[in-house]
């Protein structure tokens, strides 16, 4: 009797990311991940068409996770809401690093893809839309609470900021030695913004 595995979808996610995170993507299999999750090759399949839609499911599903990680951890707050949403996002993006680095490497080298093939691949391991606005959403109530203001969402600043804030905290983990002088940076800069916008 062929064992029944609950949540099939979740697990495979969780295995192949797992997989892709310890491993080239060259190097990581359907068949390897069908093994590691106790299923055969064929009911995988079922599941995903081929290693690239696997991979961005896992990945994408990765960031769901790290969206409630930064919900529950805000709704236990009583202060410091912003540096508590930095250093969650940080350690997030840190932890997803090798994996993105592995697979644009791999985008980039693939000779069988032309160029507009290259930029649809690259465009996809991105954050999903939808999940870009529910942070987006966090991190305006981040704001209000931090500094007891009211935002607009549809504010066009305020929406590059975010954007701003969301790229730039990985290229900070390369120009400051300590975590805390990375997230300290990204804090004066969005208290700069605030600053400006309501005593103006």
């Amino acid at each position: 009797m062929p064992k029944i595995i609950e949540n099939l979808d979740e697990e495979i996610s969780k295995t192949a990311l797992a997989l892709f995170r310890d491993n080239s993507y060259q190097n990581v299999s359907m068949r390897k991940i069908a093994s590691e999750v106790g299923i055969a090759v064929g009911t995988l399949y079922n599941y995903y068409p081929n290693k690239w839609e696997l991979y961005i499911e896992a990945f994408e599903e990765s960031w769901r996770e790290s969206y409630e990680i930064l919900i529950n951890n805000c709704k236990q707050l009583n202060n410091n809401y912003l540096i508590n949403y930095l250093e969650i996002i940080s350690e997030e993006m840190k932890n997803k690093k090798p994996v993105v680095k592995e697979l644009f490497r791999f985008i980039i080298n693939d000779l069988e893809l032309g160029e507009t093939e290259q930029k649809e691949k690259i465009n996809r391991v991105r954050f999903p839309k939808v999940l870009i606005n529910q942070i987006y959403e966090l991190f305006i109530f981040i704001l209000e609470k931090e500094f007891k203001i009211e935002l607009e969402k549809d504010d066009a600043d305020l929406y590059r900021l975010f954007t701003m804030v969301q790229t730039d905290i990985p290229l900070l983990q390369q120009n400051f030695e300590k975590e805390s002088d990375n997230l300290q940076f990204l804090y004066d800069v969005i208290n700069s913004y605030v600053v400006k916008k309501f005593d103006s």
